[in-house]
């Protein structure tokens, strides 16, 4: 019998009725993008938000760096003048028949001007006057008697300063003119507090002289007291800097009693022509600038650091012209002569110290990026698995009928990579959108490209896995060849892991400019490798768990651990996600507490007491009241010295040693339990050392180095003066190791930090101060230990004179604030929490799809169960008890992962360019973050396990058995 076909005709024409012609390709492919509509909208999202990342996170990087560049050029002019351009200018004298040129006054502006014309083009751009100062070399005095009778020495520093005026208040007289009327006297201002010391009222004449040495002559001039002053804006930049202006200084005289005074004094502009008249010719020129940098600070970097390091040839070049009759290369200002342009660079440190941590920190950032960028990969495996399941019956079905495993792949690809194309351009025109303009970083379209070809390629090869093979042969090969190639997989992670952490150790920090992905990789690695051993051993750990449950009779506990066991590597992609993503936030919390924590252990390095003062040079200290109703709890003075040693027995010369010297009972008293402390007192038995003479042996603690050298025998110590025309030699004995624990005892910081790291040193007592001469180039400390509740303010100012108005002042409380209020701390902090949390919802919604691929098998189980008599309530604890082992041990994993792997990293993780401080500051766990992120993960899985339950529940999917199960 022959089938007949019926033919729908057109209506009374007798022709057949005809739709639109469409392609049966069109057709095929929107009905299959119909059926994949939700996954493929979740794969969409995945790859927007990615190159939308790509997009906007490295132009928000780069604005953060800019501004942390900024802040600290903005704390570094506040302590100082970044940069000092000087030139001692030559101004004619009388009686030497030179014409005379244009007032200097008139050539100070145009000088400066032409130092930043000068200057490279970043530099010069970047570059803004703060102030120019004509300064003169010390003059003597001769006032007066002084108000005080141990006076016998007076000396001046003139200084003309332009903005000066803004920063004072006149209580007498005015401010010495910058155009001194015909046939009056230079005009001189002084602070209230100088005046009085030196005994000058207003309007006395002040004769000042100067003699270069002994057998040149003595020049002397008259100067007027003009104006006396006192601070306005007592607590502004120009006070910190300039403190000279108002507070004298005063330091011991040769003599024995005797007290020696230096004062520094305000003239008008015209100073120089005037002074000049009188034989004093020689002043120094000098412009302060500080660097601005606008927009893309960071990527200036390189050119401002050149363009700093050439200033001073370049100079020298552009401003000087050689003399071939002399060979001299003369420079000028303006039309007046001049001698060579100096630079006085505290520019190339701050630059060179911020290189350091912004490598570190781009370091640490590349590490939360790339598990991220791990995360988000891992989810968009499961979308695409889970995509490939839903259609595995019609691939089985069409691949059945004769199609060709290119052409399904193809298919696959025809309706994924328009989508995945749409979202990605999407994401990364949606994420340029708010991106700000002009920072130093910039979209990354290469790692857009690629995350969407990632995206892209995944769909074809997994489906070509999935079809390459008809049904039964796929399975009988994927039987066979299962254990081969996940040995192979695990022993491939395994060698690169390894390898990867072995180099990094090997290598140490720094990896160079930008991102180092060498560090990036290697903890991804760490993770996978955790996973894989994971899956290895908990199954063998929940098949002893089930044995256990089953002996006590718990049908549900040992039917839903075997069933975790069973389904472990089937879920280990989504363990993968759960571990990386709990190990990225745990190590994240972790370095954020250790930067925290040696924060504190390098601000009280630099301070070395809860306030201290630093000064150049042996100064001796006013004594500070201590005790009672004093702020100050207790001080200690600390010496440092420069000494030549050669060894006593084989005379044999050592490297030039810092010596530092300091009081056992004071240290005792203020750190009874420092390090260094309780070392004095067991070496000296508590009581301070008699030495004597220089010819008797001083027990000291040395530098391991030096005891190693000299076999321990004496050496011989040889100290020059502050002058250098005499010398002292003394001997000291290493009686104890100066070991590193004891070297970086704060109380040594603030004499130490300055010293080169290789420095040898070595501590003695306060007992040879006799012995020892001044010097100029050491140090003197003197750390204040706060009385309990005591505020730092007042315990700096019950000391603010103790080593005259020079010292430099540190406040711990000031210090740690500074540290851990750095622009790059906060960069780490801020990239850890936002991969974290996006590393969190995309591993929810890499476990929620795992839930979704592997539910059809425990719903088959479940149905199995149920129709045996397993009742529903039991059926639901069966549900979740498969799952639960699965959350505990991802959140064993991504604890141990984060809490091993800075470890395993070594000296290649260092955060010690955010913390200061002598050595690198020790890794802290944060055990709270850590717990919390531990249980919260685990919760998360099981509530996610929960609803799986429910849903089922309510649509009774596990009840019966479907057709064909049975």
């Amino acid at each position: 019998m022959r089938a007949v076909r019926l033919r729908r005709e057109g209506p009374g024409d007798g022709t057949p009725r005809r739709g639109p012609a469409r392609p049966a390709s069109l057709r095929l492919l929107r009905r299959e993008a119909r059926g994949d509509a939700p996954l493929l909208a979740c794969l969409a999202v995945l790859v927007a938000v990615f190159t939308g990342l790509c997009a906007l996170g490295p132009v928000e990087l780069g604005g953060k760096e800019d501004q942390a560049l900024r802040q600290r050029l903005a704390a570094a002019a506040d302590a100082g003048a970044v940069l000092t351009v000087s030139a001692p200018v030559e101004l004619p004298q009388p009686g030497l028949g030179a014409p005379n040129p244009p007032a200097l006054r008139t050539q100070l502006e145009s000088g400066g001007q032409s130092v930043v014309s000068t200057a490279g083009r970043t530099l010069g751009t970047a570059l803004r006057p703060v102030r120019t100062t004509v300064d003169y070399q010390l003059l003597g005095i001769d006032s007066p008697l002084p108000v005080d009778p141990r006076v016998t020495q007076e000396s001046v520093t003139l200084h003309h300063i332009s903005d000066a005026p803004a920063y004072l208040h006149y209580v007498q007289g005015a401010a010495p003119a910058d155009s001194t009327p015909a046939g009056e006297l230079p005009g001189i201002a002084l602070s209230t507090g100088e005046a009085k010391l030196l005994g000058l009222g207003l309007g006395q004449q002040v004769e000042l002289w100067f003699q270069a040495t002994r057998s040149s002559p003595r020049y002397e001039v008259l100067v007027r007291l003009v104006g006396i002053y006192r601070p306005e804006q007592e607590q502004s930049e120009f006070w910190r800097q300039l403190p000279g202006l108002d507070k004298p200084l005063e330091y011991p005289g040769q003599l024995a009693g005797t007290l020696n005074i230096a004062v520094q004094g305000l003239v008008g502009a015209d100073a120089p022509e005037l002074l000049a008249k009188q034989g004093i010719p020689l002043p120094t020129v000098g412009w302060e600038y500080r660097v601005a940098l606008g927009d893309a600070a960071v990527k200036q970097l390189p050119a401002l650091a050149a363009d700093t390091r050439n200033l001073a040839i370049d100079l020298n070049d552009l401003l000087c012209t050689d003399s071939p009759a002399t060979g001299d290369s003369p420079c000028s200002i303006g039309a007046h002569p001049s001698g060579s342009y100096v630079v006085d660079d505290g520019l190339t440190p701050v630059l060179t110290a911020f290189t350091g941590a912004d490598a570190q920190t781009r370091a640490l950032a590349g590490f939360a990026v790339a598990s991220l960028a791990a995360v988000g990969l891992a989810t968009v495996l499961v979308s695409v698995r889970l995509l490939l399941r839903r259609r595995a019956v019609h691939l089985r079905l069409q691949r059945s009928r004769g199609a060709s495993a290119t052409g399904l792949v193809l298919q696959r690809s025809l309706v994924t990579a328009p989508v995945l194309l749409l979202a990605g351009e999407l994401g990364w025109r949606l994420g340029l959108l708010p991106a700000p303009t002009g920072t130093s970083g910039s979209p990354q379209p290469v790692a857009a490209l690629l995350g969407t070809a990632a995206a892209l390629l995944l769909v074809p090869l997994l489906t070509w896995y999935a079809v390459r093979e008809p049904g039964r042969a796929r399975e009988v090969r994927r039987r066979a060849s299962r254990r081969t190639r996940r040995l192979v997989l695990e022993a491939t992670a395994l060698v690169l892991c390894v390898g990867g952490v072995v180099a990094l150790r090997v290598r140490g920090s720094g990896g160079g400019a930008g991102i180092d992905v060498q560090l990036s990789l290697v903890p991804v690695l760490v993770a996978l490798v955790a996973v894989l051993l994971l899956v290895r051993l908990y199954p063998l750990v929940l098949g002893l768990l089930a044995g256990r449950s089953r002996r006590g009779g718990g049908v549900v506990a040992f039917l839903g651990l075997r069933g975790a066991a069973r389904d472990a590597g089937g879920t280990s992609l989504a363990l993968f996600v759960l571990v990386i993503t709990l190990g990225t936030a745990v190590f994240g919390g972790m370095v954020s507490r250790s930067v925290y924590d040696g924060a504190a252990v390098g601000a009280a390095w630099t301070a070395g007491a809860d306030v201290s003062l630093v000064q150049q040079g042996d100064v001796a200290p006013t004594p500070v009241a201590a005790g009672g109703s004093s702020p100050v709890r207790a001080t200690v003075a600390e010496y440092l010295r420069t000494v030549l040693l050669t060894g006593d027995e084989d005379g044999a010369n050592l490297p030039q040693t810092a010596l530092i010297t300091v009081d056992p009972a004071q240290l005792a008293a203020a750190d009874p339990d420092g390090p260094l402390a309780r070392a004095l007192g067991v070496l000296h038995g508590g009581k301070p050392v008699a030495t004597g003479t220089a010819s008797a042996t001083a027990p000291v603690l040395a530098d391991p180095g030096l005891i190693v050298a000299e076999n321990g025998e004496s050496l011989r110590a040889v100290v020059d003066s502050a002058l250098g025309s005499s010398r002292t030699a003394l001997h000291l004995k290493p009686v104890g190791a100066l070991t590193p624990a004891l070297r970086q005892d704060p109380v040594l910081g603030p004499l130490v930090a300055g010293l080169p790291a290789d420095t040898p040193v070595i501590v003695g007592t306060t007992a040879l101060e006799p012995l020892l001469p001044a010097q100029q180039t050491g140090g003197t400390a003197l750390l204040l230990f706060a009385r309990p509740g005591a505020a730092p303010a007042a315990v700096a100012a019950a000391a603010a004179d103790a080593l005259g108005p020079q010292a430099q002042v540190r406040v711990r409380a000031e210090v740690l604030g500074t540290l851990r209020g750095d622009g790059l701390v906060r960069i780490v902090d801020d990239v850890y929490t936002v991969c974290s949390l996006l590393a969190v919802v995309f591993g929810l919604l890499a476990v929620a799809l795992e839930l979704v691929l592997t539910a059809r098998e425990r719903g088959r189980t479940s149905s199995y169960l149920r129709t045996l008599g397993l009742a529903g309530r039991q059926a639901a604890v069966l549900q979740v008890l498969q799952l639960v082992p699965l959350a505990v041990a991802a959140a064993a994993g991504g604890v141990l992962v984060g809490v091993l792997e800075p470890r395993l990293l070594g000296p290649a993780l260092s955060i010690s360019q955010f913390t200061g401080g002598p050595a690198a500051p020790a890794l802290h766990t944060d055990y709270l973050l850590t717990a919390l992120l531990g249980a919260g993960l685990a919760a998360l899985v099981v509530c996610a396990a929960v609803v799986e339950s429910t849903v089922l529940r309510m649509r009774r999917l596990g009840g019966v058995l479907r057709l064909g199960e049975a």
